[in-house]
């Protein structure tokens, strides 16, 4: 007998109830791959959305950097410490506080606004003369 004779003729139910089953198979694995893909869209938004966040609080940084220095300012001017920045005279002094690194003339050399320079020496971070050697 020919081949095409021998085939039995495959019933229309049995047919469909296999392409049904392949399409749950499909439907199955497509749920699986939208549950991960919302679960990563989810947490890339969540990231985005720390970061956002910590780059809009650093600004803020600044605000208490500059409160800081405020309160550095007080109590060096209440210790009678010069602030390093300014050329503010030191209270009880007559003189401003030279930079640090300065090298000095010689004791007794008057400056063109009337005021007498201390010992030949460098001055150090706190605008004290260190001698020279």
């Amino acid at each position: 007998m020919p081949a095409a004779q021998q085939r039995q003729p495959i019933d229309l139910a049995t047919r469909l109830d296999g392409q049904r089953g392949w399409l749950a198979q499909i439907d199955r694995s497509l749920k699986k791959r939208s549950i991960i893909a919302l679960v990563l869209t989810c947490l890339a938004v969540g990231v985005g959305a720390a970061a956002l966040y910590i780059s809009l609080t650093k600004n803020s940084d600044s605000d208490r950097i500059d409160a800081l220095q405020t309160r550095i300012d007080a109590l060096e001017a209440a210790a009678g410490i010069a602030p390093a920045d300014s050329t503010e005279t030191v209270p009880g002094t007559d003189s401003l506080t030279p930079e640090t690194g300065v090298t000095l003339p010689e004791t007794g050399a008057t400056l063109p606004d009337g005021t007498t320079l201390p010992p030949t020496g460098t001055t150090d971070s706190s605008g004290l003369v260190v001698p020279a050697e």
